[in-house]
């Protein structure tokens, strides 16, 4: 049977447990204002994107 790769955190890019959900380790071990950063920067390279291409 093949194995899952381990997820990891977009962030910090920080290999999680099985047992750990990326959720809870976003809750966790980030803060809204990193989080916030992250969705930021992922829109704003989506509109790049969008305008480039």
């Amino acid at each position: 049977m093949a194995s899952k790769p381990p997820v990891q955190c977009p962030l910090c890019s920080g290999e999680l447990s099985e047992e750990k959900r990326l959720e809870d380790h976003l809750v966790e071990e980030h803060t809204k204002r990193e989080l916030a950063r992250d969705v930021v920067s992922t829109y704003e390279q989506l509109e790049e994107s969008e305008l480039s291409g």
